[in-house]
């Protein structure tokens, strides 16, 4: 009985040395979780459709999961204040496409910059011969007789705000609280004849119209694309390292063919020569 009774006490020793060690090596082979933010913001990200996951916010995160394994990457649906208020909490949160500001980098480190800013450009119904930079936004409006339609409470970056600003105090262009959509809709009645907006909404939104009516993109001289988008984590040790592989990542895949897809989608053709230059210029020459 004794003996049985040693053997027992033995083997639940035993066993239990064994679950600890399995335990051990569970916790210190686990991954850490890198929580990507997503949104609806179309096409940055794309939910549902025939275009479903196929956003350029979408594309960046599939290539992070791809090339940062060490990570075990979880999507997790927020909106901006929420995707803030954790990172400054501390938790590991990254954002695939973000533009850098100063009240931002108290709180998120960014990586490299990895893509120059989406284009904005003109959506008309009537062709326009332009030179290879685009047309003259400034000289256009001045010439226009119908007025130029602009989204209300949105920035078309500083130089072309300051333009829209004068021509709509000339009564040259006048704001509207219409979205990219309902822009497509008026523009496809003949209500309107042209409308400025940024390039990837009018890519998208001009890939679901299902109109008759040939649409032309018209690209904007005084546009700059000297605006940069980053992938922005946690400002923690956690997140640093995140943005140190990453960087890494991208340094390698620069030039290649996978990147330039990513970068490019949701572009306007027209708007590629210029783009495909300035990343040559700026990103490549920094790698």
């Amino acid at each position: 009985m004794r003996h049985i009774k040693t053997f027992l006490n033995t083997f639940l020793l035993s066993a239990a040395f064994l679950l600890l060690l399995a335990g051990f090596h569970t916790g210190a082979s686990a991954k850490p979780t890198l929580n990507w933010a997503t949104n609806d913001l179309i096409p940055f990200y794309i939910n549902d459709g025939a275009y479903k996951e196929q956003g350029i916010s979408d594309q960046w995160i599939r290539f992070f999961e791809t090339y940062l394994p060490q990570y075990q990457h979880i999507r997790v649906p927020m909106n901006m204040a929420r995707f803030y208020a954790q990172a400054e909490q501390g938790d590991l949160v990254c954002n695939p496409l973000l533009l850098k500001t100063k009240n931002r980098e108290a709180f998120l480190a960014y990586s490299n910059a990895m893509k120059p800013a989406y284009a904005h450009i003109l959506v008309s119904t009537h062709p326009i011969d332009y030179p290879e930079e685009g047309i003259s936004l400034s000289d256009f409006i001045k010439a226009d007789p119908d007025g130029l339609i602009v989204q209300a409470e949105r920035s078309y970056g500083p130089i072309l705000d300051r333009i829209i600003d004068q021509a709509i105090q000339n009564g040259q262009a006048k704001r509207s609280r219409m979205g990219t959509q309902q822009l497509f809709t008026m523009i496809e009645k003949g209500r309107i004849i042209h409308f400025l907006d940024i390039e990837n909404s009018v890519t998208y939104y001009n890939k679901m119209h299902t109109g008759t009516r040939k649409l032309y993109n018209i690209p904007i001289k005084e546009d700059r694309l000297e605006r940069f988008g980053y992938l922005a984590c946690t400002k923690s040790p956690e997140g640093q390292r995140v943005i140190s592989a990453a960087n890494k990542i991208l340094k390698e895949k620069a030039a290649s063919p996978e990147l330039r897809t990513i970068l490019e989608s949701w572009m306007v053709p027209e708007n590629l020569p210029r783009f495909r230059r300035f990343y040559d210029l700026t990103i490549l020459n920094q790698q």
